[in-house]
């Protein structure tokens, strides 16, 4: 099943404003952002931002982008009084917050928006979900998130990503990565090197598990504590630190397995990458993997015995779970794309404005 957007001079034009509180960095979150406004505005909706100015070279020139201070004290309200104006500049129908931090401050300005439509998006499981009480719509990453929410209503609509283009595998495999060849499966994971992506969870229970090698893509704070975990694990000759790569995706592609070894994630995005590639996956239970994998390919988090448990079933049958999961494929192809997502998005805002 295919997506096809109308554009927005058929369906009716929106007036949106995005709010993003991220200041510098462009992980998960930020690039669902940047590409359902960008989407958005090519598709003749009248999109606006309101972001960090260090988040403004991401956005597309059709997008007509408000620069505005998010480091700091966000709820003071001198702040609340400037995103307002903000707000109020961009003329939108719908203001729609991403995040706590955002969805605290439009919050907080419930009362000081006449006639805008609130919309909340939540990508991770939160402890309190006050920041998004009394918004006219909320949509989750997932249905783990949404039943987080205290029993906030709320829609779930899948994070996208675009399919990756032909030759992406080819291009990896032209840069000789290792491992391959030599007569045992090579696993992969991908990810920024931090605690919430359970890399060292992962290297322990590969310790427990022969008889494959690993290439572990990323980079981050915790390369110093996972380059001695290989040494006093003996794992040196079996994992492959391969740091950040821009062809990542394609490395997936090379690789027999993919493996999500975290503590917690909102997508998580490498896992619709992998399964865009039709490699086969195993992940903890983590963000919508439990809404994309069989209950065979998925693994409790924070346990290093799963993670033995789910890599030695993986390494047991690899021709079999990639059987299994061709519905997983089928799922990812269809549904995990820019334009199912923007359409759905847009079906909420005009479920709230009465379209």
């Amino acid at each position: 099943m295919e997506v096809f957007l109308r554009p927005a001079s058929l369906r009716g034009v929106i007036r949106v404003c995005h709010v993003l509180a991220s200041v510098g960095e462009k992980g998960g979150l930020e690039k669902n952002v940047i590409e359902l406004a960008n989407r958005q505005a090519a598709l003749g909706h009248a999109v606006s931002a309101v972001a960090d100015e260090t988040m403004r070279q991401h956005f597309d020139p059709a997008v007509n982008f408000l620069a505005h201070p998010m480091g700091g004290w966000r709820l003071s309200p001198f702040n609340l009084l400037a995103l307002r104006g903000k707000i109020l500049a961009a003329g939108p129908q719908v203001v729609h917050a991403h995040a706590n931090k955002a969805g605290g401050m439009v919050r907080s300005l419930r009362g000081f928006l006449p006639g805008i439509k609130r919309v909340g998006t939540v990508q991770n499981i939160k402890r309190s979900a006050r920041p998004f009480r009394d918004y006219d719509a909320v949509i989750t990453a997932s249905a783990q998130v949404r039943d987080s929410l205290g029993g906030i209503p709320a829609t779930v609509i899948w994070n996208s990503i675009a399919p990756p283009p032909p030759g992406t595998r080819e291009a990896a495999l032209a840069t000789n990565p290792p491992f391959l060849g030599e007569g045992e499966p090579v696993f992969s994971t991908v990810g920024r090197l931090v605690p919430a992506k359970g890399m060292d969870l992962l290297l322990e229970a590969m310790a427990e598990v022969p008889g494959f090698k690993l290439w572990l893509v990323g980079e981050g704070l915790q390369r110093p504590l996972l380059e001695e975990m290989l040494g006093r694990l003996n794992l040196r000759e079996r994992v492959w630190m391969a740091g950040h790569r821009d062809d990542a995706v394609g490395l997936m592609g090379c690789s027999d397995l993919f493996v999500v070894a975290s503590r917690n994630e909102g997508g998580p995005y490498t896992l619709a990458e992998a399964l865009h590639m039709k490699v086969p996956s195993i992940s903890t239970r983590v963000g919508f993997a439990p809404e994309f994998l069989p209950a065979e390919a998925l693994m409790e988090t924070h346990s290093v015995p799963e993670l033995v448990r789910g890599l030695r079933d993986a390494l047991g049958d690899l021709a079999g779970l990639r059987e299994r999961l061709e519905p997983s494929f089928e799922l990812v192809a269809n549904e995990v794309t820019l334009d199912a997502m923007t359409a759905k998005v847009i079906g909420v805002y005009e479920r709230v404005l009465g379209k």
